[in-house]
C-alpha cells in the first residue's frame, strides 16, 4: 500500500473563519448601535426581536463547545497515524488526539455519529502486543460520505490483511 493522506485542512479553516466572522459581525454592530445609536431603527428592531440574539448566541456557543476539529490521517506500508485537534480552542489547551498504530494492531473500527453534531467519532479498536484490547474515540469534523467510504475501504483492507474480522 502506498502512502495515503486524508485531511480536512481547507474545510476546517473555512468553517472556523465563517464562525468567527459570524460572531464578530453579530457582536460588533449590536454593541455599536447600543452605545452610539440608541434611538435608531436598527436598535429598535434588535430590541423588539431579542430572540434572534439568543438563537445566534446559542448556535455560536454550540459550535464553540463541540469544536471544529482539524484531522489528518496518514497511512503507510506498515502503520497509520491519526491526528485530530481543535482549530481555535487548541490554542487554549484543549485535548490533542495523536494515535500511531502498526497495521497488525487494528482489530476493528466504526464511525459513530450524532444527529445534532457536526463531528463524527472514529472508534478504533486495537490489540496491544501483550494481547490487551482497547478502544479510542477520535473526533473528526466534516467527514463526508466519500471520505467515510474511502476510510472504510482502507481499514477493511488492513483488517483483512491481519486476518481479523470487524465486529
Amino acid at each position: 500500500m502506498k502512502q495515503i493522506v486524508i485531511h480536512n485542512k481547507k474545510e476546517s479553516k473555512i468553517l472556523t473563519i465563517l464562525v468567527a466572522v459570524l460572531l464578530f459581525s453579530f457582536i460588533t454592530p449590536s454593541l455599536m448601535f447600543y452605545l452610539f445609536f440608541y434611538h435608531s431603527p436598527f436598535y429598535k428592531f434588535m430590541i423588539s426581536n431579542l430572540y434572534l440574539i439568543y438563537v445566534a448566541f446559542i448556535f455560536l456557543f454550540y459550535i464553540i463547545y463541540f469544536g471544529i476539529f482539524y484531522y489528518k490521517i496518514k497511512f503507510n506500508y506498515s502503520s497509520f497515524v491519526i491526528q485530530s485537534r481543535r482549530t481555535i480552542s487548541s490554542w487554549f489547551g484543549s485535548k490533542v488526539y495523536n494515535l500511531e498504530l502498526s497495521n497488525d494492531m487494528l482489530i476493528g473500527f466504526r464511525f459513530v455519529g450524532s444527529f445534532l453534531c457536526i463531528n463524527d467519532k472514529l472508534l478504533i479498536q486495537m490489540r496491544s502486543s501483550s494481547g490487551r484490547k482497547s478502544a479510542v474515540r477520535i473526533p473528526l469534523t466534516l467527514v463526508g460520505k466519500k471520505r467515510k467510504r474511502k476510510l472504510e475501504q482502507i481499514f477493511n483492507k488492513i483488517i483483512q490483511n491481519n486476518g481479523c474480522q470487524t465486529s
